[in-house]
């Protein structure tokens, strides 16, 4: 019975709160170092202290060693390979200070565990280049074989030490790396919900929920984010859909919000089709959007706006019940660089929106343009 408390629980129980200290604490105590190295040090020196004290525990029960793959597999599927070579490594060393405290020290013993930690990572690697198995597949398979074939290769002399059946060795290492899984797959799977969780939220925060362009709080961020990582030049169009009350009051809110929808999935297609790269559309509101382009000629821009503004006119928005809205907007167009502040050009566009409106809407007005 010692063998399948010891080899079941205890040592699969070490295993697990090493990893759940490494996958938590760490994860959670890293992020307040200013330097990796020192995050590497420490964490490097409590996985000694974790090979240590279970390869010490089997071993002198058993005169074995036993799971001391286990967090060089999990980190070279988890975390990527080179920190599961890191992993690895770290195990002979460590192996050769407890034969050296337990007096029984052998070169042969150490280049032979060597031999298997390399076999181990080969193991893994080929593992890994199977594309029809999904990740954790790989990590259980590869986890339960290493946990079970290692200590095979090295404690041949199992019945003579223990004098017991063989069977009663494997099952309880079995056992342990079914628990270690069984905590594994549950802490991941955990992990992925909250990250999921936290991806959700930060898109609710980032996007319009109606249109999923880019919200107000996304251009805020933008424009009060650091001037070194943005570009000098920018060019803002603010839009409004022209007679949205109109539209509102006559086929109900509803379709309004299908008049938005229609307008920004309009926005989308043309931008994806002529200017894919270095603009962003953003819904500040209301019937109200706003467009930043990065690095574009002020012209350029204005006459894209004026392409738009066909393309929309072209087509009509169908309500549920198959009526035709003519659907236009206003627009105004300004520049923003090194001498006007992006919140100054959405102001100059605004008043530029303004004009557009009072002139009898339905057009685009650039100011600054030579067009």
């Amino acid at each position: 019975m010692l063998e399948i408390f010891i080899l079941g629980f205890i040592a699969p129980l070490i295993t697990i709160c090493f990893l759940f200290c490494k996958y938590y604490f760490f994860r959670i105590y890293v992020v307040s170092l200013e330097h990796q190295l020192w995050a590497d040090i420490i964490f490097y020196f409590f996985l000694g202290t974790f090979y240590f004290v279970v390869e010490s525990l089997t071993f002198f029960y058993f005169e074995i060693i036993c799971f001391q793959y286990v967090v060089g597999i999990t980190a070279f599927f988890l975390d990527g390979r080179i920190r599961g070579y890191l992993a690895f490594a770290l195990m002979p060393p460590v192996l050769m200070l407890v034969e050296l405290v337990n007096g029984i020290y052998s070169p042969a013993t150490i280049q032979y565990v060597f031999v298997l930690m390399v076999a181990s990572i080969i193991f893994c690697e080929l593992i890994n280049f199977l594309v029809d198995i999904d990740l954790f597949s790989k990590y259980a398979t590869s986890l339960v074989i290493a946990n079970i074939v290692s200590p095979v290769l090295i404690g041949a002399q199992w019945r003579s030490t223990i004098g017991t059946s063989t069977s009663d060795v494997y099952v309880p290492i079995l056992i342990g790396s079914v628990i270690i899984l069984s905590f594994v797959y549950g802490y991941s799977a955990a992990l992925q919900r909250k990250e999921v969780q936290i991806l959700e939220l930060r898109y609710e925060a980032t996007y319009d929920g109606l249109t999923n362009l880019l919200n107000y709080n996304s251009f805020a961020d933008y424009v009060t984010g650091k001037k070194e990582e943005k570009p000098q030049h920018h060019v803002v169009v603010m839009l409004d859909i022209d007679n949205f009350k109109q539209i509102n009051d006559t086929f109900g809110h509803l379709e309004g919000n299908n008049v938005i929808k229609f307008f920004s999935t309009s926005l989308k297609i043309f931008f994806n089709r002529n200017c894919p790269k270095n603009v962003e559309v953003y819904r500040f509101g209301g019937e109200e959007f706003c467009i930043l382009f990065q690095d574009r000629n002020i012209e350029d821009c204005f006459s894209l706006m004026l392409r738009f503004q066909e393309e929309l006119s072209a087509k009509n928005f169908l309500t549920d019940d198959k009526q035709a809205v003519a659907v236009t907007f206003s627009g105004g167009v300004a520049e923003a660089n090194e001498f006007n502040e992006i919140d100054q050009a959405v102001k100059e566009a605004d008043m530029a929106l303004y004009l557009a409106k009072r002139a009898g809407r339905a057009q685009v007005i650039c100011p600054a343009c030579q067009i």
